[in-house]
């Protein structure tokens, strides 16, 4: 059962306000450590954390076989903790795996191989020291619904990667009326945010009142994208998620989900967004 978390949030319609009680999925980090080395912290949604650091290993090239792990632990879990000394670290209890490999195994690793950051990924995993970090400052934006119930069709209507062959994401940054300054798309719904923000920069039209929209879900790493560029609105197509809604908060940035042609579900500051 994949974990979930529970969130008071306001649903935005035509119709007008209501508020709700919504399920979230999880979003925190696991470290992988090979030996004593950390090769990987992955924003996961907890579960299956030995499958997921197998998986990864073995998909990463780290090793090419089973018969590569001697041992597979997950720090937590209750079995052999002597293989895991000392104290859980700054990911906290249940939130490592570490594998030891054989010395043929060991010795084909890379001696340099530098630890990943797999986002989702805010960069860090303290949301709160983030979001005050990147916290915005207060900027008076206020827009009507009709804005972002807007942006659906806008973004629809210049996909033409995705009408063609589908499996494409898009982000668009629009200003505070709703017209669109970039939109971008890509395979990665990473890289259509990170074009479509670095195309308004180029731009130089990346006002302080900007909203950024993207197909994909708005976990950590959209909402830090959205605060590291100034913009105080990010609407997603999809679910947030409850590191994406944490950092959000703490941001200072006002995030929306479930984006449709007539309704959205409202996570965080909603003081920007007209009567909600």
């Amino acid at each position: 059962m994949v974990p979930v978390a529970q969130r008071s949030v306001r649903l935005v319609s035509k119709n007008g306000v209501a508020s709700a009680q919504v399920l979230l999925p999880g979003e925190v980090p696991l470290a992988i450590e090979i030996g004593q080395r950390q090769v990987a912290v992955l924003m996961r949604t907890p579960g299956d954390e030995k499958a997921l650091a197998l998986g990864y290993c073995l998909s990463e090239g780290l090793i090419a076989s089973l018969e590569d792990v001697r041992v597979l632990h997950h720090c937590g879990s209750g079995d052999d903790e002597e293989l895991l000394p000392g104290e859980p670290g700054p990911y906290g209890a249940g939130n490592r795996v570490r594998l030891q490999l054989t010395p043929e195994a060991e010795a084909r690793l890379a001696p340099a191989a530098a630890a990943r950051w797999v986002f989702s990924g805010c960069g860090g995993v303290d949301a709160a020291a983030l979001g005050e970090e990147l916290r915005l400052a207060s900027d008076g934006v206020h827009v009507a619904p009709e804005t972002l119930f807007a942006l659906v069709p806008a973004m629809a209507r210049v996909q033409r990667a995705y009408r063609e062959a589908g499996g494409i994401h898009a982000a668009g940054v629009f200003d505070a009326a709703g017209r669109p300054l970039a939109i971008c798309e890509d395979v990665g719904r990473h890289n259509a945010a990170d074009k479509a923000i670095g195309a308004a920069l180029l731009a130089g039209q990346l006002p302080a009142a900007a909203i950024l929209a993207a197909t994909g879900r708005a976990s950590s790493d959209i909402v830090a994208k959205a605060a590291r560029a100034g913009i105080p609105i990010a609407a997603s197509f999809s679910s947030s998620t409850s590191l994406g809604i944490e950092l959000a908060e703490a941001a200072g940035i006002t995030l929306a989900g479930y984006l449709r042609r007539n309704r959205f579900t409202l996570y965080t500051h909603p003081q920007r967004i007209a009567g909600a």
